[in-house]
């Protein structure tokens, strides 16, 4: 299988506030595995949002969440001081390491869990590469992106137009959206 191909995503929605949750849950997902900046907070924000401290404690009740990002301790701590949440830092994503953690600690099958990220070479293809679906999102604030992100986002330039040649009806039902909001 091409690289390319690992970099497509289940989903594509507009936001974490857009996720199907409850058709995800009649699919049997059990644990949602969230990437922090740029998926749920810009990286020029320091903590969330009353709205996704109550999107992810309502989210509490049905699925276990783990928080995974290539950031700091101190970032993610900080950004997560009003919920209780576990989370893994310096994921090293996209390497499998951080989600085999994060799947050890929520102690389930693979096939029961979600990624929700807002990149394709990160989120998408090192959760995929692991065996876990992912649904991608638009970035919150893409002008906040860090030079390590925006050398990424290169590479999904890439990424996409491989997709868009070799496999157009993916690229349309999954990823023409995701281009045409940014």
């Amino acid at each position: 299988m091409a690289v390319y191909q690992k970099c497509i995503p289940h989903e594509y929605h507009a936001s974490i506030f857009e996720i199907p949750y409850k058709t995800l849950k009649e699919q049997g997902i059990k644990s949602l595995f969230f990437d922090l900046d740029n998926t749920i907070i810009g990286y020029d924000e320091v903590s969330l949002s009353k709205d996704h401290i109550k999107l992810l404690k309502d989210l509490q009740n049905d699925f276990k969440i783990v928080i995974i990002s290539n950031t700091s301790y101190k970032r993610v701590s900080l950004a997560l001081k009003d919920i209780e949440v576990p989370f893994i830092w310096h994921a090293k994503k996209p390497l499998k390491s951080g989600f085999r953690k994060a799947v050890k600690m929520v102690n389930q099958d693979k096939n029961n869990v979600i990624m929700v990220g807002d990149q394709l070479m990160t989120d998408v293809f090192g959760s995929t590469r692991y065996g876990i679906k992912a649904i991608l999102v638009r970035s919150v604030k893409r002008k906040s992106d860090r030079k390590i992100t925006q050398f990424n986002r290169k590479l999904e330039q890439i990424v996409l137009k491989k997709i868009k040649k070799n496999l157009p009806d993916l690229y349309n039902e999954r990823l023409k959206q995701y281009v045409q909001d940014h």
